[in-house]
């Protein structure tokens, strides 16, 4: 099918990852109806328009938790990107809820449809290395250890999502079967349309604003999310990325202090207060007791994570951008959307 004749369905349209999906596609000429929750939000649905340059984008209304709504959201729709999911950065048993029943409804919807010539799911690393000791290198054949005390919800939630999805599909009689791609993206960073503050906006925040007075000792797996919506797109188009799930991150990760690093050199003396050390271990620990989101980070604290992203590579025929790039990016895009401010 030509580009423009074919229509593509983003869940979370309005959302960090989803802005980016729906870019490529309309960059490329599809058609592209996005999901988004509420039409009358301004603050995320304008970024979104914006993007349309060709008329080929339509917004609908859409509530992960409603089965209803998801029959009319993918009717006439081609592919389903599926991005939409929460991602709190402190996370509870709601998150769970809304992760698992949000992919089965969208999940039954494709099946109901019958036309639906491929699903690429959103998942995470956090459903594959979590709840081990971080001591080798992990690949598309691991998943989390949810027995582990170090899991939290929305690790759980991820985990529990994604392997939901697969049963759903292996579960499916022969005649319903639909081919499905997993993207399983480490930590996101790069340049953000719209302005809510998940993980990884809230995060470069803190980098550059003086509330992280000093770097914890983390050492995080990244990539860019312009990378991420393309591995989706090119999940989308290659069949032999069928039935795989596929990690997307840079190679090797980088510690909070490099992070800060890479900023500082770039936005020295204009007003930003950016980390300057590591934060020992007992401080960590004892800020954690007044801050729930230090607390949620205590099981990451002093490990080195280290994963395979050759399939990504193998099977996208992708090559992931610096890790410079999709920080330095991420902070220039936060300055221009008035989410840092100089001190």
């Amino acid at each position: 099918m030509a580009n423009k004749e074919t229509k593509v369905l983003v869940t979370g349209a309005s959302g960090f990852i989803g802005t980016h999906c729906v870019e490529v596609l309309l960059k490329n000429g599809y058609k592209v109806r996005g999901t988004v929750r509420d039409l009358k939000n301004k603050a995320k649905v304008q970024p979104v328009r914006q993007l349309d340059k060709r008329d080929l984008l339509e917004l609908v209304e859409a509530d992960l938790l409603d089965p209803l709504c998801w029959k009319n959201a993918i009717a006439g729709c081609d592919y389903v990107l599926h991005v939409a999911s929460p991602f709190p950065i402190v996370s509870d048993e709601k998150c769970i809820t809304t992760a698992v029943e949000g992919t089965l409804n969208v999940l039954r919807a494709i099946a109901e449809n019958g036309n639906v010539k491929k699903l690429v799911l959103t998942s995470s690393c956090a459903a594959v290395n979590e709840g081990y000791k971080q001591d080798k290198v992990f690949d598309e054949t691991s998943w989390s250890n949810l027995e582990s005390d170090l899991v939290d919800s929305y690790i759980k939630s991820k985990t529990l999502a994604e392997k939901a999805a697969w049963d759903f599909i292996k579960e499916l009689p022969d005649d319903k079967k639909f081919p499905m791609t997993v993207i399983n993206p480490t930590l996101v960073f790069g340049p953000a349309y719209v302005t809510e503050q998940g993980a990884s906006i809230t995060l470069m925040r803190k980098f550059m604003n003086g509330e992280m007075p000093a770097a914890p000792p983390l050492n995080m797996a990244i990539v860019d999310v312009r990378d991420v919506a393309l591995a989706h797109f090119e999940a989308m188009r290659r069949p032999e990325s069928d039935n795989e799930r596929i990690l997307v991150t840079n190679s090797p990760s980088i510690w909070f202090i490099d992070i800060a690093k890479i900023l500082r050199e770039e936005f020295k003396g204009k007003g930003y207060w950016i980390p300057f050390f590591t934060a020992p271990y007992f401080f960590v620990r004892l800020y954690a007791i007044f801050d729930p989101e230090t607390k949620a980070s205590l099981p990451r604290l002093c490990h080195k994570v280290k994963f395979d992203n050759s399939k990504v590579q193998r099977l996208l025929g992708m090559t992931m951008r610096d890790n410079k790039e999709a920080l330095i990016d991420m902070a220039h895009s936060l300055i221009d959307l008035g989410i840092i401010e100089r001190k």
